[in-house]
């Protein structure tokens, strides 16, 4: 398939079948709640309605809206500039979350005080297990309304392309405007090409986003209140949509993320924008001056550096430079998986004990639960505690890997030229605001065998940063 946008393999249709079809489940819903009625059950007539109206009108108002996000998309691919500039989608997220926190809570109340009025006298305390629902509905609830408060603090920041649309080949790039607040720093953006595709079938079908290339800039406020920047593009980079070299399809992402002053008031600013990019050489009206691309540049590699020396502790005696990966650097990020597999885990404990007195479909489920969480539960540990040490010098490089404290192994090695030396990313991790922050470790291939010379290093500028420290204590 060819770069450049083909609008002849890019028409959407209306979701006709897909509605049609969901429709149906509300039908189902009106009606079953009409016989339950009729029956004196109240109370199930609305569970069962809300069960199958809200889930079937939560799903047909996401098909609406995906079906207008892709025809503004094409639209945009064959050059037809929105005036109202490229909204960010921030907001339709939090309404996203408003709608799916309403649903669990509709639903999840009704059920679970039917089902504990039941159950309970019983002595039947695993029906307890209910009342995630409705309280992952109120989370849900509440985190949204909090997310679209802060959003309306800040307000629109719709986001003008030029070059319109982006090129790979060429440049992407644009401005927004702030209706409220100032920046007291000016923040930095990241334009990401993602490839974004499915996996399993079902229930088990999975939504994949694989960044394949990256990039950042800090974002320029001229004098005409507008906030600019502009991004250099490899050709060889797919364009928007679908590309014969992937499954599923492309998309460019801009985020951009900072800190608002409004009064007396700090708000953190993170807005993330979906571009149109095509096949093309078209580049910016706007360029940065020689000396702002100089002094960003600078100010990148010192952050960089400093980033590097607060993360890794970093000592120099002699000719020897010593590396000390400390353990619990990552608290967060190892808390959440220590919860997330605890809970899995103690899911799979659960369901194995109640296996024993019901049926098979439980040993199924207690079967996918437990190592999914074990797995998670020791990789969580293995965050918290890992420790490492290293120390270079002259065609020689040393490691001693720990755990909360207690010393594993070394390993000792020669290494001869920085062309053995690389990153790698290990994990990365998307916040709610959709901020992404990558881990890498800095390894040395020696003779097909691996040695992590330093690990857990977040952002991939922080990890080049102490590649090049470490390149400078081999050729000493």
């Amino acid at each position: 398939m060819s770069k450049q946008f083909n609008a002849d393999n890019k028409k959407t249709n209306f979701p006709w079948f897909a509605l049609a079809f969901l429709s149906v489940f509300i039908i189902a819903g009106i009606g079953g709640c009409i016989a339950f009625f009729l029956d004196g059950q109240i109370g199930a007539g609305l569970t069962f309605s809300m069960m199958f109206c809200g889930i079937a009108g939560l799903m047909m108002t996401l098909l609406v809206y995906g079906h207008r996000k892709a025809l503004a998309e094409q639209s945009m691919l064959l050059g037809e500039k929105p005036a109202d500039g490229i909204a960010s989608n921030n907001k339709s997220g939090y309404q996203a979350m408003l709608g799916m926190g309403a649903v669990f809570f509709a639903i999840g109340v009704p059920i679970s005080f039917v089902a504990i009025s039941d159950e309970l006298p019983k002595a039947n305390y695993a029906v307890l297990l209910v009342l995630v629902f409705p309280l992952i509905g109120a989370l849900l609830l509440w985190q949204g309304r909090t997310k679209v408060k802060h959003w309306q603090k800040i307000g629109k920041t719709p986001f003008y392309p030029e070059p319109f649309p982006g090129c790979v080949g060429g440049q992407v790039g644009g401005y927004f405007t702030l209706q409220h607040g100032r920046f007291e720093q000016m923040p930095q953006a990241e334009l990401s090409c993602v490839h974004v595709y499915q996996s399993g079938s079902g229930k088990n079908r999975t939504t994949h986003r694989k960044h394949i290339w990256s990039s950042q800039c800090n974002v320029s406020r001229t004098v005409d209140g507008k906030h600019r920047l502009v991004f250099d593009v490899p050709a060889e980079l797919p364009v928007t949509g679908e590309d014969s070299r992937y499954r599923g399809r492309i998309e460019w992402q801009l985020s951009c993320n900072g800190e608002l002053q409004q009064a007396s008031e700090r708000l953190k600013f993170n807005r993330k924008w979906t571009l149109p990019v095509i096949a093309g050489n078209a580049r910016s009206a706007w360029q940065p001056s020689a000396a702002e691309v100089e002094l960003q540049q600078q100010q990148r590699q010192v952050a960089a550096f400093d980033a590097a020396a607060s993360q890794i502790k970093q000592q120099v005696q002699g000719d020897t430079l010593y590396l000390t990966s400390e353990p619990g650097r990552h608290t967060g990020t190892a808390s959440t998986l220590i919860i997330v597999g605890a809970i899995f885990s103690g899911a799979g404990v659960f369901l194995s004990y109640k296996a024993l007195d019901e049926t098979a479909m439980l040993w199924l489920m207690a079967l996918i639960f437990t190592p999914v969480g074990l797995l998670t539960l020791l990789f969580g540990l293995f965050w918290l505690g890992r420790g490492l040490k290293a120390s270079v010098s002259p065609g020689q490089v040393w490691i001693q890997r720990s755990m909360f404290g207690i010393q594993l192994y070394q390993r000792r090695a020669q290494l001869t030229t920085e062309q053995q030396l690389s990153i790698k990313q290990t994990l990365s991790s998307t916040s709610g605001e959709g901020k992404r922050t990558e881990y890498f470790r800095l390894q040395a291939d020696i003779d097909g065998k691996t040695l992590v010379l330093a690990e857990g290093i977040t952002g991939r500028d922080a990890a080049e940063a102490l590649k090049l420290q470490v390149a400078e204590a081999l050729i000493r």
